[in-house]
């Protein structure tokens, strides 16, 4: 045999051998479909329970078990008559069941599926109803300013978060009309307090020259969506670099 046909032979088996390991088995529509499925909602849980008759003759199965697929188009294997999502955002779910199993026919094994069951729908629903409120109050570290590094503002306030929401952003904002603009994270405590300074004019930023008012907002969101405080506006001089410092 030629060095050709060996690597012919060997290319054969090796790749012959490997599909017809990977052919999955074929798939039969030979098993009644489950029925009477239900959806409970407890918070953020959605629980299915269903039945399924099996019929009087059967071949015997392998792997009995059912599958759970879902709207989104993910699919989950169940062992049993009920099965549990955890963990949902609020919205609108829907899901569908079909029993299926393996047997051996002809002496080739084979995949036994159901019909799939008619949907079930169930609804997380909004537990959070209203955005938050927020109070602030900005006091800058100095009177006037004469470089960058020296102005800072000092923000102090609280969010007061409606009963089933959650605090998901809190974020600060402060520009000037002299094309100054800043955003950044705030942290606010377990009750809802933040305190915390931040640079008014960054190394980047061209320094204001007379004066300017420095408006600063801070901004809260929960699941409901985003609610801004009050514009705290303050205005700053900018010092004369000849006057006499005392």
């Amino acid at each position: 045999m030629s060095p050709s046909w060996r690597l012919k032979l060997l290319f054969f088996l090796f790749f012959g051998a490997a599909s017809v390991v990977a052919k999955p088995p074929p798939m039969v529509n030979d098993l009644p479909a489950p029925f009477n499925v239900q959806a409970v909602v407890i918070n953020k849980t959605i629980t299915l329970s269903w039945q399924w008759q099996s019929p009087e003759s059967l071949p015997q199965l392998r792997d009995f078990g059912y599958e759970v697929l879902k709207n989104d188009g993910t699919s989950f294997p169940v062992p049993a008559t009920t099965f549990s999502d955890f963990d949902l955002s609020f919205g609108t779910y829907s899901y569908r069941v079909r029993a299926r199993a393996s047997a051996k026919r002809n002496g080739k094994k084979t995949l036994l599926v159901s019909d799939w069951s008619e949907p079930a729908n169930a609804v997380i629903q909004v537990a959070c109803r209203q955005p938050p409120r927020v109070t602030l109050q900005v006091v800058p570290t100095q009177k006037s300013y004469s470089e960058i590094p020296a102005l800072r503002m000092h923000l102090s306030g609280a969010v007061q978060i409606p009963e089933g929401c959650s605090l998901t952003h809190l974020t600060y904002h402060l520009e000037t009309g002299a094309g100054i603009n800043h955003s950044g994270p705030l942290t606010a405590d377990k009750r809802g307090r933040f305190d915390e300074f931040i640079d008014a004019v960054r190394p980047d930023d061209e320094l204001p020259t007379g004066g300017a008012d420095f408006t600063v907002t801070v901004t809260a969101e929960d699941e409901t969506g985003p609610a801004t405080s009050n514009a705290f506006t303050v205005h700053m001089e900018l010092q004369n670099p000849y006057a006499p410092r005392n």
